[in-house]
């Protein structure tokens, strides 16, 4: 075959010859063609071929790809990105930024894996939302989606986060999900608690296949837990994203969730169901006291505006000069309150001035004002009572340094 492509070569450099009527000597011909790798040697003669027989050119001609087996370079798969899905750069940056594509991509070719789940129908809603997606083994893939068409599903991409399992995993989810149909009166679980809920089955199974278990556990026990969390009015997305509380017995479930209602919980969650004892009676404890608190006001803005005598849209606009107060307990702003305004004297526009003095510890800030007291320092401004550790002891600093001098000159006059 070297022989064929050497003698290939001469002829070609002999053609040329003889047109541009230059002559060739045969031991520069042979000394170039010993020192020229074989790689070298097969571009030229292509090469040559082509300009010896211009009406021969194959425009259509396709050069191999060694992509597919040496992995692709990360600007050539955001290019086939974009060129499928017009994905955003954003959405670019999350795909890029995920750990699997990162490890993948340079050993090996994604672009297989991506043609398989697009002709089975993955969105590229789906591919942003799970990025590990396209660093599936190709081989194993195949297996894995004959399993879930097995199911009776609506759409793939309701599905697609199990394909992170494995096949025998797989296998397993797939016949319990099968096997109760009947019972949910949906195809599987995932539709019915789709149903329940009201949330879509994307949302769902991508709470679920971080928590197996809930699609595995008995539906009787799964069902009764379900059906009381909604009678609670527990928030859909709350339930799904705290999956734990479906271990415990329905009886236990709907004790935990009857005793937060009474306590008038306004917002019951999840972890009311498993937390320690002494945690919850903790919790409504403190919500039994906020109400205490409260009285006839219905908000913490209404008790603030009672308190500090502003219109509740004056007091609204104070509290968003530091969002932050709005998630402060009412038992922890009474406490600040009535230590400013009844026991040092600042007044209602001192506070409204600095709303943030009702997120610090009162214990905090009872210490700082009696430290600069001590020091003979009122300050003119809660602004300070409020400043880091390292920001109030610069200004006690100040002031003691300041104040001192003074104090000697009358130690020595007296």
């Amino acid at each position: 075959m070297l022989r064929q492509l050497i003698r290939n070569f001469e002829c070609a450099l002999r053609l040329q010859a003889t047109r541009a009527r230059t002559p060739i000597r045969q031991s520069s011909l042979f000394s170039h063609v010993e020192t020229r790798p074989t790689k070298s040697l097969l571009t030229a003669t292509a090469s040559t071929t082509t300009t010896a027989n211009p009406g021969e050119v194959d425009h259509e001609y396709v050069p191999y790809c060694g992509d597919n087996e040496r992995g692709t370079k990360a600007s050539a798969l955001i290019a086939e990105l974009r060129q499928r899905f017009r994905v955003t750069e954003s959405d670019v940056q999350r795909i890029m930024s995920d750990e699997h594509v990162h490890r993948h991509y340079r050993g090996r070719s994604l672009t297989h894996t991506l043609d398989a789940l697009q002709l089975v129908g993955v969105t590229k809603k789906s591919f942003v939302e799970y990025p590990w997606l396209m660093t599936l083994d190709s081989t194993r893939l195949k297996p894995k989606l004959d399993l879930i068409e097995t199911m009776d599903i609506k759409d793939i991409n309701h599905f697609v986060p199990f394909l992170r399992l494995t096949v025998p995993r797989l296998r397993k989810l797939v016949s319990a999900l099968n096997a109760e149909s009947a019972a949910t009166n949906q195809p599987n679980r995932v539709y019915y608690i789709s149903e329940k809920l009201q949330v879509s089955p994307e949302i769902v199974t991508k709470y679920l296949s971080k928590r197996l278990f809930i699609l595995e556990m008995p539906f009787e026990m799964f069902e009764k837990n379900l059906q009381h969390m909604v009678d609670y009015n527990v928030s859909p997305i709350n339930i799904l994203k705290d999956l734990w509380a479906f271990r415990y017995t329905p009886k236990s479930v709907q004790l935990r969730l009857e005793r937060a209602k009474r306590a008038k919980k306004d917002k019951i969650m999840p972890w009311m169901v498993r937390c320690p004892e002494p945690i919850l009676q903790r919790s409504l404890k403190l919500t039994l006291d906020e109400l205490q608190v409260l009285g006839e006001f219905s908000s913490v803005v209404e008790y603030l505006s009672h308190r500090l005598g502003f219109s509740v849209t004056e007091t609204k606009a104070i509290m968003d000069k530091h969002p932050q107060v709005h998630t402060v307990r009412v038992t922890k702003i009474k406490e600040v309150l009535d230590y400013l305004l009844n026991e040092v004297n600042f007044t209602r526009f001192e506070v409204a001035q600095v709303p943030r003095i009702l997120c610090h510890s009162l214990k905090t800030t009872r210490a700082r004002f009696e430290e600069l007291k001590s020091h003979g320092c009122r300050p003119s401004t809660l602004v300070i009572l409020c400043r880091s550790r390292r920001e109030y002891d610069k200004f006690l600093q100040q002031w003691t340094s300041s104040k001192k001098p003074s104090h000697d000159h009358q130690e020595l006059s007296s």
